[in-house]
């Protein structure tokens, strides 16, 4: 959901940015050492300092419960984690049923001898990714931008919409004054992630990783990926206001 925050906890460690890495949601997680090693941690704030690499030792109790800010974090070991792969990714789609999460009581592993840590890799201060509550994000006119008339494109771009509860890894919802939807129909077309889409009930839903590759509901903006991770950081409450570029 947050690839930068996902690379920079693998490069803290000395991992390809594409290495595996554990995600951990807004519920957190809490795992114990059965060995001396290295971690690193970047993301959100969930009890360890993100940004950061931590020597752990055998026995050591692991605990990513106190949510400080931020929604997802992420958990790199040397080589990154082993875990198997469906269609060349170990990522999980739990709604498609595509690969497996991690359940309580497994036991998890590196690729490479976790003692290991090259000294450069060992950072001076902190680097978080940071998470704000509240933020505005750059958008660019959807594909359906000229079909909202002038009143719901202001709606659109004067409210700050509150991240709803029901976000997820398939859209991030966002409550708010109603923007009024067009009258016309269209036919169901393409979506990417980013896609701004405004329900049936005038709510925005912006697509995130796990979201739909067709629909139906007219597309008002679109954001870069830069912009949707910042998006799937801020936690139910937060408000995110859109910021209109021009083409």
């Amino acid at each position: 959901m947050d690839p930068a925050a996902a690379a920079l906890a693998n490069e803290l460690i000395g991992n390809a940015a594409d290495a595996v890495v554990i995600e951990l949601a807004l519920q957190g997680a809490r795992f114990r050492a059965l060995g001396d090693g290295w971690l690193s941690v970047a993301g959100a704030a969930m009890g360890w300092m993100p940004g950061t690499v931590r020597k752990v030792l055998c026995g050591e109790e692991l605990s990513f419960l106190r949510h400080e800010g931020g929604v997802y974090a992420y958990l790199a070991a040397p080589g990154g984690w082993a875990a198997p792969d469906y269609l060349g990714s170990a990522a999980v789609s739990a709604r498609s049923g595509l690969g497996r999460g991690l359940a309580a009581g497994e036991v998890i592993s590196g690729r490479a001898d976790p003692t290991l840590l090259r000294r450069e890799h060992v950072p001076r201060a902190a680097r978080p990714v940071v998470c704000p509550p509240k933020i505005v994000v750059r958008v660019w006119p959807g594909p359906q931008w000229s079909v909202f008339d002038a009143a719901a494109r202001s709606a659109f771009l004067s409210t700050a919409w509150r991240v709803s509860a029901r976000s997820d890894r398939m859209g991030v919802r966002l409550d708010g004054a109603a923007v009024k939807v067009p009258k016309e129909t269209m036919l169901s077309e393409p979506v990417l992630v980013g896609s701004v889409q405004i329900t049936g009930a005038g709510q925005p839903v912006v697509t995130m990783r796990d979201g739909p590759t067709v629909g139906g509901y007219p597309k008002i903006g679109w954001l870069a990926d830069e912009e949707c991770r910042r998006v799937a950081q801020v936690p139910p409450g937060g408000t995110v206001r859109f910021k209109l570029l021009k083409i």
